[in-house]
């Protein structure tokens, strides 16, 4: 096959008002049936919160939205802390209050002067409750998929490890957009 293949999903499952700019991140929690979700690029950024109909799987009015004080790129629930999230925002990781739409930061790790040349992207939890988390080097995204000049040099971004202990560790370098972590059957990363 060549060419780009365009799928027709059918009807919408739920619109939001307004439409997304970035929809990222859908988490859902069973124990009350809702879907959580962020829009990263919504000026200010929004945290969307949807009751969903557990036997019919429908849409149950319209998402709570809460505004955030940064963008949130990633996030997920925090064990035995109820209705709290850990999250990666622009420049770090922070706990989320799902009621208030605080940010709490736990480490900022980029600093404010560089948030024009990286941020945090994406991210996902390993089964030893590590928080893993990836930056975009913004520059090098700039010259678009396979554009970037032979001469550019080593993009910035970075890999990064949240442990439960609270230590920090940066584990590679060198990506132009981290996104998509997962994780094998056997626990080890995704090739």
């Amino acid at each position: 096959m060549t060419g780009l293949e365009s799928i027709n999903g059918g009807s919408a499952w739920y619109k939001c008002n307004p439409p997304m700019i970035l929809g990222e991140a859908p988490i859902y929690r069973a124990r009350d049936s809702t879907l959580h979700w962020v829009d990263c690029l919504a000026s200010p950024p929004t945290l969307h919160i949807l009751r969903v109909d557990p036997e019919t799987g429908n849409a149950v009015g319209d998402a709570r939205v809460l505004q955030l004080a940064d963008s949130v790129t990633v996030h997920f629930f925090r064990r035995n802390n109820p209705g709290s999230y850990i999250c990666a925002y622009y420049q770090g990781i922070a706990f989320l209050d799902e009621e208030t739409g605080r940010l709490d930061v736990v480490h900022e790790i980029i600093p404010t002067a560089d948030r024009d040349k990286r941020r945090f992207n994406d991210g996902g939890v390993d089964a030893r409750g590590r928080f893993w988390l990836a930056e975009i080097d913004l520059k090098a995204m700039g010259y678009g998929p396979n554009g970037l000049p032979a001469d550019y040099g080593r993009p910035i971004g970075r890999l990064w490890r949240f442990d439960p202990d609270g230590s920090l560790h940066e584990m590679d370098g060198g990506f132009v957009c981290g996104n998509g972590l997962a994780w094998s059957p056997d626990n080890s990363t995704s090739k």
